[in-house]
């Protein structure tokens, strides 16, 4: 039987109830490959006394120390890479094959201290499909370069990233294999039951257009905002909402500058009733509003897959997306949603007036569900073990 570690972030605590596409990732990869009989475990952090193995749902995790840093510049990145180095010195006692990390930070501190395993690296960062990057960008991609290069496999999320990441971070293309990532198709269906949800956010008689994610630029929020301001006066029965974290990171307290100027522009420019923030919610809250969403957008100007056209896809909801990074390899356009140019608000208000015009709502959604079974997290899983033995064969 195969052993593998699969290492967390170190930021957002397993499992992940309010968010953390990474830690969604580890935390579902870990219990679906447990299932298919792989001896899987996921190493996480634990800022208190209650450290060690731990075990939720029965799945296996083990908690490893990592103090608090409040008044540390860069507290995040060091967070994740004392993360990695304590990571690090629980993996030499554990009795794994392959070790497979998920972050930039942790996964370079594993890199450079565990050479005698077989090391797995899943990119998840969207960035490396842009070609214009800020300054910052460009350490992170020298640090996630070298635990790539150093990787016995690399994970790309689509073609488009292998084909990145290959050419930017210098990596033999024979060491890199796709595998999308893996949404929960028991959890994430249609015809969830969601009157509470419905009534919390005001959504009864409503045709909800959802957003899911944090509120930052780059996810392109206010892309949405303007496109929605103007079919507001068209279609008098929309709603607007806006799921996720207002602050700049997990945690965080107040809204960022960003999303408290997004939050002023719909005050001024939409009807009172035609919107809401809701801040970070709950999974469960989540699917209850996939699954009564009219369509969900997401207007990314930079995304490596975007994991909630996954979700909404499995819940039967249509879906629009930017075409950036791996949003083109999940919609299928006219099939199960539409993708429209990165930053063009005018072809956003088109394909929104496209699914809220015709009769392909219904449609649409019905065949989202139909293709989403090619990334069921078993499907994913099975992938991922194959790979794993492939690499203890060769050790």
């Amino acid at each position: 039987m195969v052993g593998v570690a699969i290492i967390s972030s170190g930021l957002v605590k397993l499992p992940p109830t309010h968010g953390g596409a990474v830690e969604i990732y580890v935390y579902q990869l870990v219990k679906h490959l447990n299932k298919l009989g792989v001896q899987a475990i996921a190493i996480d952090f634990s800022s208190n006394k209650n450290t060690g193995y731990d075990e939720v749902d029965h799945i296996p995790i083990f908690r490893v120390p990592v103090p608090k840093l409040k008044c540390m510049p860069k507290k995040r990145i060091m967070r994740e890479y004392i993360f990695g180095i304590r990571a690090s010195k629980t993996l030499r006692s554990l009795n794994v094959d392959v070790i497979h990390a998920n972050t930039a930070w942790a996964g370079f501190a594993l890199a450079f201290k565990l050479r005698n395993k077989p090391l797995v690296y899943t990119c998840h960062n969207g960035l490396w499909l842009e070609e214009r990057v800020h300054a910052s960008e460009h350490v992170v991609r020298l640090i996630e370069g070298y635990t790539m290069r150093r990787s016995r496999a690399i994970i790309a999320l689509n073609e488009t990233m292998k084909r990145s990441i290959v050419e930017k971070a210098g990596v033999d293309p024979c060491k890199v294999f796709i595998v999308p990532n893996g949404v929960d198709t028991e959890f994430f269906k249609p015809g969830v039951y969601a009157d509470d949800i419905m009534r919390k956010y005001g959504l009864e008689g409503k045709r909800t257009i959802l957003f899911v994610g944090r509120v930052t630029y780059v996810k392109g929020v206010h892309l949405l905002l303007k496109a929605f301001s103007k079919l507001v006066p068209k279609y008098r029965d929309l709603k607007l909402v806006i799921a996720g974290p207002l602050a700049d990171h997990f945690g965080g307290a107040k809204p960022s500058p960003y999303a408290r100027t997004l939050m002023k522009y719909a005050e001024k420019k939409l009807p009172r009733n035609s919107y809401v923030f809701t801040d970070s919610v709950d999974r469960q809250t989540l699917r209850k509003l996939y699954s009564i969403a009219y369509v969900c957008v997401l207007p990314s100007y930079a995304e490596a897959f975007g994991m909630v056209l996954l979700e909404a896809m499995s819940s039967g909801c249509p879906v629009i997306g930017s075409e950036v990074g791996g949003i083109v390899n999940v919609i299928e356009n006219g099939a199960n949603g539409f993708t429209f140019r990165k930053g063009d608000v005018k072809d956003l208000e088109r394909k929104l007036n496209t699914i809220l015009d015709g009769c392909i709502r219904t449609k649409i959604g019905r065949e989202a569900r139909k293709i989403i079974e090619k990334y069921s997290w078993r499907l994913i899983a099975s992938k991922l073990k194959s790979l794993y033995q492939k690499l203890c064969e060769v050790k």
